[in-house]
Formats: C-alpha cells, structure tokens, sequence
C-alpha cells in the first residue's frame, strides 16, 4: 500500500478498522480518493481560483505549493488550521457564496461539508454551481446515513442530533435512494463524470480504497 498524498506506504487502524489511516499524513480513504480525483483532473493546470472547503490538511499543503495565489481554502471556522500551517479564509455557505463573482471559480471542492450546513443544502448548492466557469469542476462527497434525506434544522441538542444523523454537528442525512432526486436539479446542465472512468481499480488497491467509493 501507499498513499498518493505523502507517498507513506505505512497505514494504521482507526475506531476498531485495520489499515485505513495513513501514517504519514494522517489521511483517511475518502482524502486519498480525493486526490487521486484531483490528479486524473489535472488540477495543477487550472487558471482560475480552486475553492477548497474545510480542506484537508495534507492536501491542502500539497494544492498551496502548486497553485499558490489560485488556492483559496475555506472554512467557517478557519483558526483550527493554523496549527495545521494552513492560512484558510471565514467562508459561511449559507451567506458568503453572494459575495463572489458568478462564472469565476475553476474548481469547487468540499468533502463531507454539505450534512454540517445550517441552511438549504439544494440552494448552497446550486449557488456554488453558478460560480463555476466554463469548463470547471465541482468536486465532493457526502456520507449516506439512511434510507431516506432527513434533515433538521431547528436547535436541539448534540445528543439528538448523534442519534438522528449519526454526528452532533450534523444537519441532515443522505441517501443512495432519492439523493438525484432531491438533488439533481442544482446540476441542471452540468456533465457528470464517473469516478470508474477517472481512476484505474489498481490505483484504489494501493492507495488501500475501497472499490466501493467509485460505484458511479
């Protein structure tokens, strides 16, 4: 095994799991995929703004050095990073995407983000999609929880909200079953890419990823 982000080919285990947090950078299966995604799309090319939300650490070191100015990384909490020597900017899904140009960002990107926002999932979204230009990606993941989209945006308490959506800062949880359904509408015009077309089986197997992060 080896990690395409730090080349680390040692791996330790995580919460009872064997071998799926990398030593060297600490990442995690769905941040080597991740990269790979980003390799294969030839990212390093990009002329314009590459927006990274709640980036991952390793990864983002690694886009900095390559895009310098044209690396913007996001979060709505932006001081955890410092340790982390990663100058990220206050970003809020919710209110901020208005603030910026339509049509003027090369590449979106956020893993995991979208259960934690505290407003309309479909409308952030969609919102983010009328920043990309021409010829742009939109790259994210979110974890699948139920059969069925719940979401709960009232206030309760971290308790409940562990037991309706699997973690206390969650907002909502996805589904395989109506996640196009509910979402689909916010890609109108936008191509699909398959991830089993972008990246080779073998490329999963070393980076110890499960073939099952690229069913589509």
């Amino acid at each position: 095994m080896k990690c395409p982000i730090c080349a680390s080919n040692s791996f330790g285990g995580y919460r009872g799991r064997v071998n799926v947090r990398c030593c060297g950078c600490g990442s995690f299966e769905r941040s080597r995929l991740l990269w790979l995604v980003l390799e294969a799309l030839k990212v390093s090319d990009i002329t314009l703004p590459f927006f990274h939300f709640a980036p991952e650490i390793g990864i983002a070191k690694k886009l900095a050095e390559k895009l310098e100015s044209q690396y913007r990384p996001f979060d709505f909490d932006p001081d955890i990073y410092i340790r982390g020597g990663i100058n990220a900017e206050r970003f809020d899904l919710c209110t901020d995407i208005q603030m910026v140009t339509k049509g003027s960002v090369g590449i979106l990107c956020h893993v995991h983000v979208l259960e934690h926002v505290r407003c309309n999932a479909a409308f952030v979204l969609q919102e983010l999609n009328e920043l990309l230009a021409p010829g742009g990606y939109h790259i994210f993941s979110v974890p699948f929880f139920s059969k069925r989209f719940r979401e709960n945006l009232s206030e309760v308490s971290a308790t409940d909200r562990f037991e309706q959506f699997g973690h206390e800062d969650h907002m909502r949880s996805f589904c395989t079953e109506d996640f196009e359904l509910m979402f689909s509408p916010a890609f109108k015009g936008l191509e699909q890419l398959s991830l089993r077309d972008l990246i080779d089986s073998s490329k999963l197997l070393e980076a110890n990823i499960p073939t099952g992060y690229c069913q589509k």
